[in-house]
């Protein structure tokens, strides 16, 4: 289970989204700990889908607005609290490609999701690897958004607002991850401790702190922040932790709030993220319709 809890207003609650969209690539089983992405095998075709499954309306949001999903990795599950579709698009399809031609609604309405499948699919997903298990629950996220929402998607090359991110001048002010320590004779290596990333909302904006962190971690959250794809330039291939600390639209008012995510990652990382106009993939919406209520 992966939760993140502010104390916020309804009005306020849409502009943490991109923050859990950043989050849940750390946690959940459709990609590893935000380190690789999915890895695409031609010859293997993925056939889960969920046998059960209800989307409803969640309340508005109030003082004790929270986002929650519980996807464990071996199991066809996902259960999701105050999920908006656009994050269901990007875990479905991925979190690097705008999404462009979606309706406001697919941004500012919550629902709770709960989905599963059988027994038999549970047994399947054990024996299968990390990646075909996050091919599988990715296959069944899809056909889940065709079947109730009617969705129609494709892939289309624009020319889109993007930030490079590079080196910054005075140096590198992340924090090198300590390594560990070196298996004992005769025994394998131990696998790489999983990234992490704890948040922390505050009067004076938005407060992360990442241990065992890559650059494509790094990036990741910087994307949602920003709500624009961004490019690792830095050539580091590190694993890093880091504190970052920078203000939010709630902030703007406290005179101690932190400064803009531009200068925090300047002067708090010592990178420097820097726009430019690129042609990437953006997931084009062709259609989507509001899921009826089960």
């Amino acid at each position: 289970m992966f939760r993140i809890m502010f104390p916020i207003t309804s009005r306020e609650a849409q502009r943490h989204i991109g923050l859990f969209a950043a989050l849940f690539v750390f946690q959940c089983g459709l990609w590893l700990h935000g380190q690789t992405p999915i890895i695409e095998e031609p010859n293997y075709t993925p056939t889960l889908t969920f046998d059960v499954a209800t989307i409803r309306l969640a309340p508005p949001p109030d003082a004790n607005f929270h986002v929650s999903v519980s996807s464990p990795p071996h199991s066809s599950r996902f259960e999701a609290t105050n999920l908006p579709v656009k994050t269901l698009l990007q875990i479905a399809y991925g979190f690097d490609a705008p999404v462009v031609g979606a309706p406001d609604w697919v941004a500012n309405t919550f629902y709770d999701i709960q989905a599963r499948s059988d027994e038999a699919a549970d047994a399947r997903l054990a024996k299968l690897t990390t990646n075909e298990v996050r091919l599988e629950k990715r296959n069944a996220i899809r056909v889940l958004l065709a079947d109730r929402l009617g969705l129609k998607t494709h892939l289309e090359t624009r020319n889109t607002a993007i930030y490079n991110l590079v080196l910054a001048k005075g140096g590198v002010k992340l924090q090198a991850a300590p390594a560990p320590p070196p298996p004992a004779d005769g025994e394998a290596a131990p696998p790489p401790p999983p990234s992490d990333v704890q948040t922390h909302g505050t009067q004076h904006g938005l407060e992360f702190v990442g241990s065992n962190s890559s650059m494509r971690a790094i990036t990741g959250i910087l994307s949602s922040m920003i709500e624009a794809p961004v490019a690792d330039k830095t050539g580091l291939t590190g694993i890093y932790n880091y504190t970052l600390q920078f203000g939010r639209p709630w902030s703007e008012r406290d005179p101690d709030s932190w400064p803009s995510i531009f200068t925090a990652v300047q002067e708090q990382l010592g990178l420097k993220l820097e726009a430019t106009h690129e042609t990437v993939p953006n997931l084009v919406v062709d259609h989507i319709a509001k899921p009826s209520e089960n």
